[in-house]
């Protein structure tokens, strides 16, 4: 097992409720229906990928490529940051300028998923 995927899995669901927790006194669907969804996609993406990563964490025992899966890992930690990081931003603190970075997030999210595939079909028993 790579304990560092799944320690940042781990961390990244305790955030998910935190700031789901956040969101639900700060970002109601009464103010704003966009701000609201838009956070709500944050979120969820968020908890998608915190799982990921505790999937990435475990095939590390299971799967001889070591390498694919820890640069998988390393993106998909890097594409929540970025995507679901900057939607909270705007939609927490009204940061809209920083919303140029989701779609770099949700592209390193794709390649990380992509990276896992190829670990799996590359590894060998």
């Amino acid at each position: 097992m790579d304990r560092t995927f799944l320690a940042l899995g781990a961390l990244l669901g305790m955030f998910g409720v935190i700031l789901g927790a956040v969101g639900a006194h700060l970002v109601h669907p009464d103010d704003t229906h966009k701000a609201y969804a838009i956070f709500e996609t944050a979120l969820r993406f968020q908890f998608y990928h915190a799982l990921g990563l505790l999937l990435i964490g475990v095939s590390a025992a299971q799967l001889n490529a070591r390498a694919w899966l820890r640069a998988a890992g390393w993106l998909m930690f890097a594409g929540v940051l970025l995507f679901s990081g900057s939607l909270y931003l705007m939609t927490l603190f009204g940061l809209h300028a920083i919303d140029v970075l989701a779609p770099f997030g949700g592209s390193a999210l794709i390649l990380s998923w992509l990276l896992y595939f190829i670990a799996i079909i590359r590894s060998r028993p």
